[in-house]
């Protein structure tokens, strides 16, 4: 088994009016799950109803979760607070953090703040389950026959692009970055012949002019990675909230008609890898 899930899709803030239904108004959350591995890329509001579902897991591996994070803007850790399993005290969450600079990155705190008693009623410490932090400085982790690269990509305050392999099989999960410069030539090598490639493309290249600076791509800079990757499927995601449905669906119709491979990424969009 190698599944990826995506729990939350939508950038920037979650939005929840009756035009946000198809590709779903959550912040973005990546679900990772293997044989032996339960993992979660970014805890916005989409891993709300991730942890729903790891509470009815009967797989071992989800009393074990690891947890990365591609940065620590608000849309990225504001679910946190809400993730059921974290009140679990039979549960184990290991907090990563991938990098070459890791050791400055403060797990514990970035995730403990925002539950303060001024925003929010359980401070982190008294959720129930057993936290592990651990830093890894180096790009690469090894785990249960699962490897895990982490590269970091501009955006700012910085931000991180993952590559998850299992058994022949890879998925890219890249969001929260703008190529300012051209093409990120390292997230290419990262995606280089990957299976799944989700990549930001909050804005249309009209958009992205508006816009340089904020660490945000357009879909063509999400299709000319994908193109010079060689990714096998390219899913479009961190949707900008004043996209609605009418707005996703005829960009995914055109965009569609140029690249067989796309697909605009929506909540509980899933895939199985090894099928």
């Amino acid at each position: 088994m190698f599944k990826v899930k995506l729990y939350g899709t939508r950038g920037s803030i979650p939005v929840c009016d009756s035009n946000y239904q198809k590709y779903g108004g959550n912040t973005t959350c990546l679900f990772i799950q293997t044989d032996n591995f339960t993992g979660i890329l970014d805890a916005g509001t989409g891993i709300r109803n991730l942890g729903k579902d790891l509470m009815k897991c009967n797989y071992e591996a989800c009393k074990h979760i690891y947890m990365a994070f591609s940065h620590f803007h608000w849309d990225h850790i504001q679910g946190f607070p809400f993730f059921a399993p974290a009140y679990d005290k039979n549960v184990k969450i290991t907090f990563a953090a991938i990098s070459k600079d890791a050791s400055s990155i403060e797990l514990e705190r970035i995730l403990s703040f925002q539950m303060k008693q001024e925003y929010f009623p359980v401070p982190m410490g008294n959720m129930g389950a057993i936290f592990h932090f651990m830093k890894i400085d180096k790009e690469e982790l090894h785990k249960e026959a699962i490897d895990i690269r982490a590269i970091r990509h501009n955006h700012p305050g910085n931000a991180y692009s993952y590559r998850i392999d299992y058994k022949g099989k890879s998925a890219v999960f890249c969001t929260d970055i703008e190529h300012s410069n051209g093409i990120d030539a390292n997230l290419v090598e990262l995606a280089r012949d990957t299976d799944v490639l989700i990549h930001d493309a909050q804005f249309t290249p009209e958009e992205y002019l508006l816009h340089k600076g904020w660490g945000h791509s357009s879909y063509e800079h999400a299709i000319e990675v994908g193109i010079k990757s060689n990714a096998k499927k390219l899913i479009l995601t961190h949707h900008d909230p004043d996209h609605n449905d009418d707005f996703l669906s005829e960009l995914e119709e055109n965009l569609t008609k140029q690249q067989k491979n796309l697909l605009l990424a929506r909540d509980g969009m899933e895939f199985n890898l090894l099928d």
